[in-house]
């Protein structure tokens, strides 16, 4: 038999390779393959077999290595299993701030974890589960910051006020006092301590002109500080002395706007200088900057009586029946 010729010979081979290859399915995506993984790593995850559904995952990373639903979950499974080092990668691959603030935290990389924590409170604010660890982290993060000092430097002035601060915090202010008074021997214009003595003498011991005294003198170190002129303030109108609390309480609204324990004593200061309006929209203020706590609480008393005395009978109902809604709330421990 003849030898085929060389052209014919590739005509042929080329068309049995291209009919072969019409028969035989086609390679699928990577993006298709790392898809499908996902759902199968999803649906195992749902069944409750996280290692199965980490394997998936793993898999579909290395179909596609930027895949940020396969980061997010393999980080989320590895952490809960309290693999907090390997998860920590893909958590910040899926732009996870909450998860990545649970696994610095867990690292016990304070710093960051606070950093990631604000984050995500950013993201989602008043979320309790990011609030909570915002909180635990932080607290954490303060008691290191304590220990050192107290530690590397145990008489220093900041060492002493951060021990009296503790005390303060238990309501111990006879184990407070003395140490603010040491520390204002050695630095007199520490700034802070004469704010902690004052609150001492108003809050435990009931003395509001010591009170007042230390106020002042925290004025004039921190002319800027609005909780200073704020302090001042409400001691004078303990004291009945409305004019002068409320050039103090206006003073500090100028310095920063929008703090509730200002506008509501700065309300109450209004009315006690006969200023119902100025009063009202101090009251209102509140309630339009936060409706759900103790001091909105307040400014609704207030505002049912100021309508009272304005023959605003149904408005007055209004307001304290919300009080009346916010008092049966649990007040926080």
């Amino acid at each position: 038999m003849p030898m085929m010729p060389v052209l014919w010979m590739a005509l042929l081979l080329g068309g049995l390779w291209a009919q072969t290859a019409k028969t035989e399915p086609p390679a699928p995506d990577a993006a298709e393959s790392a898809a499908l993984c996902l759902k199968q790593a999803l649906a195992y995850r749902q069944k409750g077999d996280r290692q199965h559904a980490i394997a998936e995952l793993r898999r579909a990373l290395t179909f596609q290595p930027g895949l940020r639903d396969a980061h997010n979950l393999l980080g989320e499974l590895l952490l809960q299993q309290d693999f907090a080092q390997e998860a920590l990668p893909h958590l910040e691959a899926a732009g996870n701030n909450y998860l990545q603030g649970l696994a610095l935290l867990e690292l016990k990389r304070l710093p960051e974890a606070v950093n990631r924590l604000l984050a995500a409170d950013a993201q989602h604010p008043d979320d309790p589960e990011v609030l909570f660890y915002l909180g635990e982290a932080s607290s954490m993060l303060m008691e290191r910051v304590f220990t050192r000092i107290v530690t590397a430097h145990p008489d220093s002035p900041r060492a002493l006020q951060l021990q009296a601060r503790n005390y303060l915090a238990q309501g111990r202010g006879d184990l407070a006092e003395p140490m603010l008074r040491n520390v204002l021997k050695i630095r007199p214009d520490l700034p802070g301590v004469h704010l902690d003595l004052g609150r001492i003498l108003q809050e435990q011991r009931g003395d509001l002109n010591g009170a007042e005294q230390e106020f002042r003198a925290e004025a004039q170190l921190r002319p800027g500080s609005a909780e200073a002129a704020w302090r001042l303030g409400s001691v004078l109108l303990k004291k009945g002395q409305p004019k002068e609390a409320l050039a103090e309480l206006q003073r500090s609204d100028q310095l920063q706007p929008n703090m509730l324990d200002t506008l509501l004593d700065l309300g109450k200061a209004y009315l006690m200088e006969n200023q119902i309006e100025s009063a009202g929209k101090a009251f209102q203020h509140i309630i339009r900057i936060d409706d759900a706590g103790e001091i909105a609480a307040a400014a609704h008393l207030q505002l049912s009586q100021i309508c009272r005395r304005l023959d605003r009978a149904e408005e007055a109902e209004q307001h304290l029946k919300r009080f009346r809604e916010l008092s049966k709330r649990p007040k926080p421990q």
